[in-house]
């Protein structure tokens, strides 16, 4: 993404959205594992791992 592009839709503060999220730790904690499963440095093996057991249950519409 370009800075112009990151600019309009996330940075910009007339159009942005910041929405109050609130969950428990353990949720938090489950959210973080896979965030960095999805996108940390080092994990490709997992990723892969992942995308071969649950990528099926992903509604696409293309």
């Amino acid at each position: 993404m370009n800075p112009d592009q990151l600019w309009e839709t996330t940075l910009c503060p007339d159009t942005r959205r910041l929405v109050p999220f609130q969950a428990e730790r353990e949720t938090i904690r489950r959210m973080h594992q896979t965030f960095t499963l999805l996108m940390g440095k080092g994990e490709a093996s997992g990723r892969r791992q992942w995308m071969e057991k649950d990528g099926g249950l992903v509604e696409t519409d293309v």
